[in-house]
């Protein structure tokens, strides 16, 4: 005769297959399944991912080579190594040009990104591909060699700085992406804010191409065109 089920494994079970089945329970945004413990010992980062897949990114850090970083921009595939990015949202940007979206380059030159309410991307940039960068200085390097290999120091300070984004509200004004990124240069040693990140990358940056400069900002010269064009009717 079988025996009887157990009525309290039952209930466990039931609770199990709900926690998986709740989608206030899932995570979304690729910063949350960073080990953020990992780094802050010193050790590459492991990715926890559902199911038990293999991350969807490398690794971070790589703490066996403390050699001279590789610092060449690869726009094709969207890699910006130590660079703070830009990129333009549509209709604000087209109406206020230095208004866009904010994110900083790991060591490998994937982006994070402060993308919306416990949200922080990391290698898919919210709004596409990138326009303008501003990529740290041999002067700026200098200082994260001082503190130890540079990889290890910027992509610990981004990751910090991922971590503590991902559990604050999105707010346009007073917590968004611009914020983030000033946090995570904060982190690795640099004197700077909101500001002075959008002033790097927008004055003293640089364009990715062309067609990504006239893509952003083509509209707004066309509505100025525009007004001039009706003005000179009137």
């Amino acid at each position: 005769m079988a025996s009887a089920a157990d009525p309290e494994k039952g209930i466990e079970d039931a609770e199990e297959l709900e926690a998986v089945d709740d989608p206030d329970t899932m995570e979304f945004c690729v910063a949350k399944n960073i080990n953020f413990e990992d780094l802050e010992e010193g050790n590459s980062p492991t990715q926890r991912l559902h199911g038990g897949s293999e991350s969807e990114l490398k690794q971070m850090v790589d703490t066996d080579i403390l050699s001279e970083p590789d610092l060449t921009i690869n726009a094709t595939r969207e890699l910006f190594p130590f660079s703070i990015v830009w990129g333009p949202l549509p209709c604000l940007t087209w109406c206020i040009p230095c208004v866009g979206h904010m994110g900083i380059g790991d060591s490998q030159g994937r982006v994070h990104d402060f993308a919306g309410p416990y949200c922080v991307n990391t290698g898919r940039f919210m709004t596409g591909r990138v326009v303008r960068y501003y990529q740290l200085s041999k002067k700026e390097m200098k200082i994260l060699r001082e503190k130890g290999s540079p990889s290890r120091v910027w992509d610990r300070a981004i990751a910090e700085g991922d971590r503590k984004y991902q559990g604050l509200m999105h707010n346009i004004c007073c917590q968004n992406c611009h914020h983030h990124t000033a946090e995570c240069a904060r982190n690795a040693g640099y004197r700077i804010g909101m500001v002075d990140a959008a002033i790097l990358v927008l004055l003293k940056g640089r364009s990715v191409s062309l067609d990504r400069t006239l893509f952003a900002f083509g509209p707004f010269l066309l509505i100025v065109l525009l007004v001039v064009l009706l003005s000179l009717v009137h």
